[in-house]
Parts: structure tokens; sequence; C-alpha cells
């Protein structure tokens, strides 16, 4: 199978084979990404309110499980998690809730990066500053800058909070993939995902001693999905397939399972109606036209230091 030509009637078969939807893997991760979450959000609180140092390691094991909901985003925002579309929808509004967003807003963004990775004028992932976001990081504070994740947080959250109290003809110019009939939905969106946020921390800090410091969980998830997304396109082609314009990593199978098997990640930009359980075995069908893979997250992050710094 190939990311440039019409696929064979053979390769159309296991692409539809595939492609076929199901609930039971996304619920299962969804149960127990939500249990922890539950478990570990309210301890961690706990222990800093008691000034045990061990919340730290309780707020660090809670950003893991705020992480696993980016890709619950990510595979309901492709209606691939689940068989279900209420489930879809439902899991859409789940994880754009954990990662500081509207769905529709995330929809939007995601559709036009699909539609053009890798484009400096017109990926939204790059095109906002694409001499910082193209490319290798050149220098240590741009580095800094991605690893941390941190500009992923405030970015979301202030995107969600100007979309929700701007008129939509002032945010349309910082956004143009947002489509003419989707900005009112978005704007509402927007609203109501706010007030839920500021709902969720105002009732902890009412109710919850040390919920303050359990709130680090986001900060924290954010270092993690930093770390992570890096390695999907940083310093590749401008053009070309998307396996040209894509990279995958090989992980271990407990990173692939929390990131509900996101590091198939050029598998997932050439057949992105793949739902991310069958992503292995796509992997097996197009391994040998993989352009850019890396064998774990550290080794390309060393990779990435060494431009930062200079050392290559």
């Amino acid at each position: 199978m190939t990311a440039s030509a019409p696929p064979s009637s053979s390769e159309r078969d296991v692409l539809h084979r595939l492609g076929e939807r199901r609930n039971g893997p996304a619920l299962l991760r969804l149960s127990v990404q939500s249990l922890a979450l539950g478990v570990l959000l309210p301890l961690s609180a706990q222990l800093a309110a008691a000034e045990d140092p061990l919340w730290w390691l309780a707020a660090s094991l809670s950003g893991v499980a705020v992480l696993m909901f980016f890709p619950l985003l990510h595979e309901s925002g492709h209606q691939t998690a689940f068989a279900s579309p209420f489930l879809n929808e439902l899991g859409v509004w789940l994880g754009a809730l954990a990662m500081g967003q509207a769905p529709t807003f995330f929809r939007e963004f995601h559709w036009e990066h699909h539609r053009s990775t890798q484009n400096p004028e017109t990926d939204p992932e790059i095109s906002a500053l694409p001499e910082f976001l193209d490319g290798w990081p050149s220098n240590p504070l741009t580095y800094l800058g991605l690893v941390t994740g941190q500009y992923l947080l405030l970015g979301k959250l202030g995107f969600t909070t100007l979309c929700a109290l701007t008129p939509a003809s002032f945010w349309t110019v910082l956004f143009p993939f947002v489509r003419a009939d989707r900005r009112r939905r978005l704007a509402w969106e927007s609203r109501l995902a706010i007030a839920l946020i500021v709902g969720f921390v105002g009732l902890g800090l009412l109710w919850i001693p040390g919920f303050a410091f359990a709130l680090v969980a986001w900060p924290i998830a954010h270092v993690f999905l930093g770390l992570y997304l890096m390695a999907e396109h940083t310093g590749l082609a401008n053009e070309g397939t998307q396996f040209d314009r894509t990279r995958s990593v090989r992980s271990n199978a407990l990173l692939r399972w929390i990131m509900w098997n996101m590091p198939y990640h050029s598998e997932h930009h050439a057949h992105p109606g793949v739902p991310f359980h069958a992503l292995p075995a796509l992997h097996k069908q197009v391994a040998s036209q993989l352009v850019h893979t890396k064998s774990g997250y550290l080794r390309f992050q060393l990779e990435a230091f060494r431009h930062a710094f200079h050392l290559s």
C-alpha cells in the first residue's frame, strides 16, 4: 500500500478490514485512565495538604492519566475511537475538556493539519511561527520551549478563551482553518468549555484541601505531550507523500498502550481512517514504505538536542 498511488483491489480489501470500528479497545483505555485520574488526582491533593513529599509522585502519575486524554481526543476527533457515533462524540468532548479545548477547534485544526501536513503556510501546527516550529530547533530556547510543552497548554487555553469571549470576526483572522459554517458552533463550545473548566477548578479549590497542588498534573501532562509531539514531524520535509513528511517511533508496549498506538504516526497519516487498535497490523502492511522512523523517543530527543545546541 502506498500513500501516493491508488490502492489495488487487494490493498483496498486489507484497508477495509483494518478500518473496522470497535468499541471495546477504547472503552478499556477510557475506563483505565478515568479510574486512574479519579484516584490519583484526589490522592495528590490529599498528600500535598498533608505536606507529604510523595504528592509529587501522585501528581506525576496524574499527569500520565491526563496525557491519555489527548489520544482519546485525537481518535474520537477522527471518529475512529469507537464504533458508536455517540461514544465518539462523548470521547471528543472528554478529551477536549481535559486538554483545555473545544471539540470543533481541535477538529478544524487537526483536519487542516492532515490536509496540509508540514506546509509552512497552511499547516496550523507550524504556520503561526514557521521560523521556530518548522525544521529542527535552532537554539536552546526554542528547544526548551518545545520540549516542555507549556506553550501547548497556554496556547490551547488562550485559543479557547479567545474564541469564547471575542467576536468571530477577530479570531478568524488568526484561525483561517475554521470553516465559516463551524464558527458559531465553535464560539458556543468554547464558552461551555471555559465554564466547565472554571467550574471544575473553582469547586476543587473550594472543597478539596491541596487541590491547587494537584493541578500541577496538567503542566506535567504537557511536558510529556511536548516530548511526544516533537517527534511526529520535526525536521522533516515540507512536501512529498505523508511518509516523507511524518515520522513513526518504535517504542515499548506500555507507551504504545498509553498513547493509543499513536507512535505509529506515519501509518496514521497515510491511512487516517484506520482505527488506533488496528495500527500495529497496518504497520506490518506498510513497513517497507516507511521513510522516517526512530528507535525510541530518547534517541529522537538526543538528536533534537544536538541540533538545538549545535553539537552535530
